[in-house]
């Protein structure tokens, strides 16, 4: 069972915000209804645990307070960055922007490449695009959250890498927590760099935990 759900109220303001950003698009209706549907059913695969509807909807509330000069551009890349997503493979990002590009090229092609690029940074987490790193930010903001939140999220990213043995996870996790560790600052924008603090918090906090826990308290919740 996830460990992050999304209610029936998040899920129509999903639909809701959605179905806004199609009229002031105009898009076409089998972009407007059908790609909806492809998009929640993509979310709604049961082997994600955190990143489904509720980390789009993360997303968006983390966004919300911040002025955005690419809005269409940028809600569109929230919806697609983790459309494909399965965990024993390396190649989600570039299969999630391929299809964004693929989607959208027929109705607006500066958009859909504009997306797609967008997307595709979400690989490495480095870009020097201000819209970019708006959304690069967001997708990292849950490792800024509270404790008991954080918590739960690295106990979800756990459940979605079930597959992997205890000690092949420890190392694989370890190697990403430090990569964030390394990095001069989590956070490149001023909108998200209040989380900075709290994140290198509960980074620490994981991998303290991750080096001395016995490998049978790390399997799957």
């Amino acid at each position: 069972m996830a460990l992050f759900t999304l209610g029936n109220s998040g899920r129509k303001r999903l639909i809701r915000r959605w179905s806004a950003l199609m009229r002031a698009l105009e898009a076409p209706e089998e972009i407007r209804f059908g790609l909806l549907d492809d998009l929640l059913r993509r979310y709604g695969e049961p082997h994600r645990s955190y990143h489904n509807l509720f980390h789009i909807e993360w997303l968006f509330s983390a966004l919300e307070p911040h002025p955005i000069a690419e809005q269409a551009a940028l809600e569109l890349a929230v919806w697609f960055h983790d459309a494909v997503y399965d965990t024993t493979r390396d190649t989600n990002e570039e299969e999630s922007a391929e299809l964004a590009r693929r989607t959208l090229e027929p109705f607006d092609p500066e958009l859909a490449h504009r997306v797609s690029d967008m997307v595709l940074a979400t690989k490495t987490h480095h870009s020097d695009d201000p819209a970019t790193q708006l959304l690069l930010d967001a997708d990292l903001s849950i490792l800024g959250a509270e404790s008991a939140v954080y918590q739960r999220y690295s106990r979800a990213i756990r459940q979605e890498y079930a597959w992997l043995p205890p000690e092949a996870y420890r190392a694989g996790r370890l190697r990403v927590l430090r990569s964030f560790l390394s990095r001069p600052r989590i956070y490149v924008t001023q909108a998200f760099g209040g989380l900075e603090e709290a994140a290198r918090a509960n980074l620490r906090g994981e991998v303290e935990w991750l080096e001395q826990v016995q490998p049978e308290q790390l399997n799957p919740p």
